[in-house]
């Protein structure tokens, strides 16, 4: 009799614990809500495939855990950051390799890019977080380069990713948000694309949103892990002297100012590239990332889309995965 009614309160108490998220998400929506200037930005001619003719250098760090036959994709990855700009640099980072697998990964990606080989990291985990004080060190004696970007071995960012994020940013900046991305896959038996981090299916009308104009919305959704990110120097500078490029970032007995259930669910692996994403949020949302909606579509617009190669998700049975892109946000 005593185990039954442990059941029956355990059953409340989830409940109860759905009941408290749908909640939080509603008190974050009304404070959005209360700041009118926010939420209509009235950038008529704005459009995100326009393309950016400025001097633009991306340093990119890529940490690749050598393998074989992952190689084929870590080449698709840096021709999509060259294709951007031929002036990026992109530098890899991986695990120690014997000097016939340097040789070959530098035949196969074909390009003046340099391998950061860590010879004995303290662990392989931390292997991705390898890049941050190479990065401070670029950030300071470089002022030629323009954006910096990390990203996961199997993240395809191409031209138009890029100008969208910029032609973003310019209107964001002021609000103090990031563009952000949409991890997509696609399923090899139904032929369709799906947003793999979408967890549940986010309704349009219960998210934070700005209008941009009659085209569009900047979307702020709970699901903004995209195994990378793009910073320019402003969010680069916040980024590399913020507690969001340390490790511990999110535990309280880092600081318990910056603690964030979020963060400590994440790996240790995926920490190195969610950066901002949950650092100095403006009030009324759930996070720094936005995403452009076209409301004529009534869809996250395909400009956000970013291809995993490893094409993983969409064709084995997990919790990622299972939600169509055009059905992420409806």
């Amino acid at each position: 009799m005593f185990i039954k009614l442990l059941i029956i309160i355990r059953k409340i108490l989830r409940s109860i614990g759905k009941r408290e998220e749908n909640i939080k998400d509603l008190i974050i929506l009304k404070l959005f809500q209360k700041d009118y200037q926010f939420q209509n930005l009235n950038h008529k001619d704005f459009n995100p495939y326009l393309k950016i003719i400025n001097n633009i250098k991306v340093a990119a760090t890529i940490t690749f855990f050598y393998d074989k036959e992952k190689i084929i994709n870590l080449t698709k990855v840096c021709k999509g950051l060259y294709e951007i700009s031929n002036q990026n640099e992109i530098y890899i980072f991986t695990n120690k390799v014997f000097s016939e697998n340097e040789l070959e990964l530098s035949e196969a990606l074909r390009k003046s890019l340099k391998i950061n080989i860590i010879q004995e990291p303290i662990n392989n985990r931390l292997l991705p977080w390898y890049h941050i004080n190479f990065m401070r060190k670029l950030f300071i004696s470089r002022t030629d380069i323009t954006h910096f970007a990390h990203l996961e071995d199997d993240i395809l960012l191409n031209k138009n990713n890029f100008n969208y994020w910029l032609n973003s940013r310019e209107v964001l900046k002021k609000l103090n948000l990031i563009p952000g991305f949409v991890r997509t896959e696609i399923n090899d038996k139904d032929k369709n694309i799906y947003a793999i981090d979408f967890l549940k299916k986010n309704f349009i009308k219960n998210l934070p949103k700005i209008k941009v104009n009659d085209n569009y919305y900047f979307v702020n959704h709970k699901y903004p892990y995209q195994a990378m990110y793009l910073y320019d120097r402003d969010l680069m500078n916040e980024h590399l002297n913020s507690p969001s490029s340390n490790p511990d970032c999110g535990h309280g007995a880092y600081d318990i100012n910056y603690l964030d259930s979020r963060m400590i669910n994440l790996d240790l692996m995926a920490k190195a590239n969610i950066g901002l994403t949950f650092i100095n949020v403006p009030k009324g949302l759930h996070n720094r990332m936005v995403v452009l909606y076209s409301i004529k579509n009534n869809r996250i617009d395909k400009v956000c889309e970013i291809q995993h190669l490893s094409n993983k998700y969409a064709n084995t049975k997990s919790s990622f995965g299972n939600i169509k892109i055009e059905e992420a946000i409806k």
